[in-house]
């Protein structure tokens, strides 16, 4: 099936509204119910669009009214999240929700990247198309890593990993994605912390601007360069998670992290200004006195802070959130882009 740019439209108002009629439909896009209905068809026989019930008739009779909605199965997305100290998968329906979500912490480079993705591929089940996020300098566009410090990628093309429709997004702007409802200017921190801690961490920053993600002229936008290591003890990630306070054994190098840390959010925030800012991926394994004293050393460093208080959350999801993020920044490109749902639909038609 090729949609038309009216059908690409109709399927936008129903992923925004959740329930439409096709008056309602035709009222917001200001077009008649009866060329509504009409495009509807297809759409309806290719079950991409379901009648999820009916409007009680009025009292003078007649037909009653379809209440339409998109058909949650016929789409499933697999949004994975690659990270220096792990991956995480997580599958979705066509309305976003989340069927199963999986996590493994392992030492994720160059030379295993690819076998890891493929296993991932193989134990997420049946899906139809993927959405993969990972830190670095990420053209969307051609599916290609530019540049990524922490996996040691550079013009990395992931065109023939997978035959199934795919985007490739930067990790950051991915779990930012699940924030465009929550916030019109919004800053997602994304802290990456490698298995081996005496590695330097990966920051990155996911924009929402105009509740729109913004990437810059050339990907790079959010990009805040390599951080400082947590420790340079011989500690692992997994030694991190059973015991966060084995960082208070080098605190000197601890305290470098949490200045280089704080200033690199607290210019991101003076630049873009915005009444949300997160912290998110492994943020959440940092124990809370250091996260404070992290947002304590921004808020010093904050303009703003002169004039108002500052507006900032915990991500405790993790990589979930980039996971289930790319997943939506998949969708947010489908029902935004009509050659890109074009694309998609046309590869679920042969059953690709």
């Amino acid at each position: 099936m090729h949609i038309n740019e009216l059908q690409h439209s109709i399927l936008s108002v129903l992923a925004k509204e959740h329930e439409s009629t096709a008056r309602q439909i035709g009222a917001i896009l200001s077009v008649d119910e009866s060329t509504v209905s009409r495009n509807l068809r297809p759409l309806l026989q290719q079950r991409i669009v379901v009648v999820k019930g009916y409007l009680p008739a009025t009292q003078f009779g007649g037909r009653k009214t379809r209440v339409l909605s998109l058909n949650p199965g016929w789409l499933r997305v697999l949004g994975v999240s690659v990270e220096q100290g792990e991956v995480c998968w997580a599958l979705a329906d066509f309305a976003s929700n989340v069927v199963s979500c999986e996590k493994r912490t392992v030492d994720v480079n160059q030379k295993n990247l690819v076998q890891l993705l493929r296993q991932i591929f193989e134990s997420a089940g049946q899906f139809d198309a993927a959405a993969i996020a990972m830190p670095g300098l990420i053209d969307s566009t051609a599916n290609t890593v530019v540049i990524s410090q922490a996996l040691e990628l550079k013009n990395f093309v992931l065109d023939g990993l997978i035959e199934k429709p795919f985007l490739l997004i930067n990790d950051a702007n991915a779990a930012a994605a699940n924030y465009l409802s929550r916030a019109k200017n919004l800053v997602y921190f994304l802290l990456s912390i490698p298995y081996e801690l005496s590695k330097p961490v990966g920051l990155g920053a996911g924009l929402i601007i105009g509740r729109k993600i913004y990437e810059g002229s050339n990907h790079s936008a959010g990009e805040l360069g390599e951080g400082v290591p947590l420790t340079r003890k011989n500690v692992s990630l997994e030694d991190l998670e059973k015991d966060p306070a084995v960082l208070f054994e080098d605190e000197e190098t601890l305290d470098q992290f949490v200045e280089n840390t704080a200033f690199k959010i607290a210019t991101a925030i003076n630049l873009v200004d915005p009444e949300l800012f997160a912290l998110g991926g492994d943020f959440k394994l940092l124990p809370e006195t250091i996260l404070r004293r992290i947002v304590r050393r921004v808020e010093e460093q904050v303009t703003v802070r002169k004039v108002k208080t500052l507006n900032w959350q915990i991500d405790e999801n993790g990589s979930r959130t980039v996971a289930t993020g790319a997943v939506r920044a998949f969708y947010e490109r489908f029902f935004s882009d009509l050659n890109f749902a074009r694309h998609v639909i046309d590869r679920k038609g042969a059953g690709l």
